[in-house]
């Protein structure tokens, strides 16, 4: 199944990373969010996408507690 998102440019790279650069397509949508197209093979690809989110999350909140 082709997926298609719409992310904000911040949280392209999380994905990218999760995924793999080799299996995402990344396109600029406007000029803060990206368009992120891959296709999904497995249930795997769903787990990978929750590290992602989860990931960005920590990272983003890490920066809030963290001085």
């Amino acid at each position: 199944m082709k997926v298609e998102l719409f992310i904000t440019k911040d949280r392209v790279p999380y994905i990218v990373g999760e995924i793999g650069a080799d299996r995402v397509t990344v396109s600029e949508y406007n000029e803060t969010q990206d368009t992120v197209s891959f296709e999904l093979d497995s249930p795997i690809d769903v787990l990978c996408m929750f590290h992602a989110g989860f990931r960005c999350g920590s990272d983003s909140m890490a920066k809030v507690f963290v001085k």
